[in-house]
């Protein structure tokens, strides 16, 4: 997790340097519970995902009832590989390095910048674009993080962008 912290430091002060915004590249994912105390909310709103596991006018309660029994060996499953999920911090590493690629292979839009977009977890897509505003981001790039195209993976990261974006009033803020 330091990793994390250490490369979204690194990027700021690549920002800072350069009087031009940066395009960012958002990238895409469900996300995962980074404490074993966030296992239930992530689960709760991955079963209330009418995009993901359609329930119909019972979603929301059986979205909560599932996550609620699948919570402890859930929990169990993620306290055995250190007490919570890898992603956040993999996510990180991974938007750095595309990054710098792409500051090399495409000056002309550089500086390039990460910014994660979890579907069910923080940082979520609202975070993402209230941080790409403050930044000044003119242009952004939807990378999917999903090995393949779904409906219920990339089709639902992208509508919920799409969605934030527009309750956020910032629907036509980038190209």
């Amino acid at each position: 997790r330091n990793t994390m912290h250490t490369a979204v430091a690194r990027t700021s002060r690549a920002l800072c340097t350069s009087a031009k915004p940066p395009t960012a590249i958002v990238m895409l994912n469900m996300g995962g519970p980074a404490t074993l105390d966030k296992v239930e909310p992530f689960l709760t709103n991955l079963f209330q995902d009418g995009e993901i596991i359609p329930l119909g006018p019972f979603q929301e309660r059986l979205g909560a009832f599932i996550s609620s029994r699948r919570s402890k060996k859930i929990r169990e499953q993620y306290a055995a590989i250190g007490g919570g999920s890898p992603i956040g911090h993999w996510t990180a590493v991974q938007g750095e390095g595309m990054c710098k690629r792409l500051d090399d292979l495409s000056p002309e839009t550089a500086p390039h910048k990460a910014y994660t977009a979890f579907r069910y977890t923080d940082p979520d897509t609202e975070a993402a674009l209230t941080q790409m505003k403050e930044d000044g981001v003119k242009r952004a790039v939807a990378f999917s993080q999903f090995p393949q195209f779904s409906c219920t993976t990339t089709g639902s990261s992208m509508n919920q962008l799409w969605r934030e974006s527009k309750r956020l009033g910032l629907g036509d803020a980038f190209e």
